[in-house]
């Protein structure tokens, strides 16, 4: 296979999407059914999903700020992408999951001041737990463990947002400065207490941000960057040295550029996925999972895994049908500029206005 830039419409990066949300599924299910979780680059398989989704997101989206550098309709954009499918989510999870599971009467439940607690997810204030529900399950109270890590990645576009609308082109310099720094003090902070701020854990924020900013510099940097002899150097230099340390900065540096020369790969068209998924099976997921695993667990591991994800997949084909596909309709264009000679021939044919 042949290797394209992202903006091809034969590259990779749904299928490498989905395939990160499937490793996080397929991780998560370890750790809701009480076993642990598989490991991989140093870290769990799902910690490792994680990875990749921040590090395409930070190539892609640094692309189409790269593509129209204005600060406002970036945001407007990532929040499109976003908004629609996390509110119908936190919905579900409420009146759905919540009143399904709860042991409260429905009245008690809907008046429950946690009930209304959870929709501070909408804010990007992380709630779990909702009354009544999950109290007993093998990873107990958490509706919805994955939206943990989305406060990390709008903070990631708000960042990348202000430091292009205060450095124009120039913030190409600025991310790999922020990269390194994130390795450096992924690799040397570790508190060993939780730093709470809006009920997020800021312990992981190196590492996302890290992530992050790797696959927007390598965006920058260009696809000389992306090739098989560079990745076969981190691959070996990870794999030989042992230093913890290190190591764990290499990873940093190995789950971007691993991602993104696999999803720049050009695909036959036969295997283009016919819907984005991926974020649809981030959002449902956990809580089909947990569903499965308490009400369904005389199933057994692996059946009630193949059961969670055939669930989440039809969860995440009706999202994108219904909800994030006609929101991300509504997603502003670029406006078309007039090139230097059309707009300045324009000018010597338009009538002057009186003065």
């Amino acid at each position: 296979m042949t290797v394209v830039d992202s903006r091809s419409h034969g590259n990779a990066f749904d299928l490498v999407r989905l395939c990160a949300a499937a490793m996080v599924l397929y991780s998560h299910h370890f750790a809701l059914s009480g076993r642990p979780e598989p490991g991989a680059l140093g870290s769990s398989v799902g910690h490792l999903g994680l990875g990749i989704f921040f590090s395409l997101s930070g190539y892609l989206v640094s692309l189409s700020l790269a593509s129209d550098p204005h600060a406002g309709r970036f945001l407007l954009r990532r929040l499109l992408r976003i908004m629609p499918g996390l509110t119908v989510n936190v919905v579900f999870c409420t009146l759905v999951v919540g009143l399904a599971l709860t042991r409260l009467r429905a009245a008690d439940y809907l008046n429950h001041p946690t009930t209304a607690d959870y929709f501070y997810n909408l804010l990007f204030s992380p709630r779990f737990a909702l009354p009544g529900v999950l109290e007993h399950a093998p990873f107990p109270h958490a509706v919805n463990g994955s939206l943990w890590t989305l406060p990390f990645e709008v903070l990631a576009y708000f960042v990348l947002a202000v430091l292009g609308l205060l450095l124009g082109a120039r913030v190409r310099w600025v991310c790999p400065a922020l990269m390194l720094l994130c390795i450096a003090v992924s690799a040397s902070w570790h508190a060993a207490a939780p730093v709470i701020w809006w009920d997020n854990d800021l312990r992981h924020l190196p590492n996302f941000l890290g992530w992050f900013f790797a696959g927007a510099t390598l965006a920058h940097v260009g696809a000389a960057w992306l090739d098989a002899r560079r990745l076969l150097v981190l691959l070996a230099a990870y794999a030989l040295i042992e230093h913890v340390a290190v190591r764990q900065a290499l990873a940093l540096l190995v789950v971007p550029a691993l991602t993104l020369y696999v999803g720049r790969m050009q695909i036959p068209a036969r295997y283009k996925l016919p819907q984005d998924w991926s974020y649809g099976v981030y959002l449902y997921a956990f809580p089909i999972q947990q569903v499965v695993i308490t009400q369904l667990g005389g199933l057994g591991f692996w059946p009630s895994m193949a059961l969670a994800a055939l669930l989440t997949v039809v969860c995440a084909s009706l999202s994108w049908r219904w909800v994030e596909a006609p929101l991300l309709r509504l997603k502003p264009r670029t406006p078309r500029q007039t090139p230097p000679a059309t707009a300045a021939a324009s000018r010597t044919s338009r009538p002057e206005a009186p003065r």
